[in-house]
């Protein structure tokens, strides 16, 4: 190797990572153990005088500004780098549309151009994290939960599942829940609804959720009361809290609960790795952070910020 190409390669600034969610974006640096920050995806936007979301469009010029406007704003207000100095590791769904992939190719090439941009699919990004030959990987974001299987360094596309069984599911069954605590209809905003499944709702076993709505009902968790600033606080429920999550868990007429899929990917995967799949899942994702508990969690304490706005 010349002289002039060593340089080179130790004088070439890392990548930044990009993985722009429907709710949330991370973006930090390769090579990190951690991104540099996790926002909204969302951007102040100038001409509607409000917060918009960057998934918020109608056409795909709409899009384009909304891209354009939210990596300005990641770029230059949380890690405050030259875009033309670095190249991007895109982190994307495999079933993102077509039209975003091309519209955001587009906007890192002419107007902000970046040198290079590689695209890599969550699903084999999340397994070379392991270290593992074959796992499956259980996303469960903010629209969908999608199950797929990696094999050495392959996704098994014939094998992949997806569901709409993911935090806006958590979210309207928590906001009928709600609703029925109170006994009126509350039309609470979409980040009170997110507030309030974040401080108090949990997860519970299997043996409690079967005996919700029978004669020998579990004992329920301690209701709380959640302020809402001005407004008079609304009473969450330790049903509420328990059940609101059991969405993801309830069968529908296709049978196509969160449990189903993950075993209906198992199955359409080869043989010979269905044992190594079963015994090596990574479940990811923001909804997966939702604590788990075994008994009846009345001793849990939630976390409630007398606050927060409506």
């Amino acid at each position: 190797m010349a002289l002039y190409e060593g340089i080179a390669l130790i004088q070439e600034k890392q990548a930044v990572v990009l993985d722009l969610g429907t709710e949330y974006t991370k973006f930090g640096f390769t090579g990190e153990a951690a991104p540099r920050c996790i926002v909204r995806s969302e951007f102040w936007c100038a001409t509607e005088r409000r917060y918009k979301r960057v998934h918020e469009y109608s056409s795909p010029d709409e899009l384009y500004d909304n891209l354009v406007h939210m990596l300005h704003t990641l770029y230059f207000r949380h890690v405050l780098v030259n875009p033309k100095e670095r190249k991007v590791v895109v982190v994307e769904s495999l079933l993102t549309p077509t039209l975003f992939r091309e519209t955001l190719a587009k906007v890192l090439f002419t107007h902000y151009e970046v040198s290079g941009v590689v695209w890599a699919d969550s699903p084999r990004l999340c397994a070379l994290t392991l270290g593992t030959p074959i796992t499956l990987i259980v996303s469960i974001g903010a629209k969908e939960a999608e199950v797929a299987a990696v094999v050495h360094a392959c996704v098994v596309l014939q094998a992949l599942q997806a569901q709409p069984l993911a935090a806006h599911a958590i979210h309207a069954e928590l906001a009928r829940l709600l609703d029925d605590d109170n006994g009126t209809t509350l039309n609470l905003p979409d980040h009170v609804i997110e507030d309030i499944k974040v401080k108090t709702c949990f997860v519970g076993s299997r043996e409690r959720a079967a005996r919700w709505g029978s004669e020998a009902a579990p004992a329920p968790a301690r209701p709380v009361e959640y302020p809402l600033g001005r407004r008079p606080a609304i009473v969450v429920s330790g049903r509420t809290r328990e059940l609101a999550a059991e969405v993801l868990f309830a069968k529908d007429n296709e049978f196509a609960s969160l449990p189903d899929i993950v075993l209906q990917c198992i199955m359409q995967c080869p043989i010979d790795t269905r044992r190594a799949l079963a015994e090596n899942i990574l479940v990811t994702g923001g909804t997966a952070e939702l604590p788990w508990t075994e008994g009846t969690a009345s001793a849990r304490t939630p976390i409630l910020d007398h606050s927060t706005p409506v």
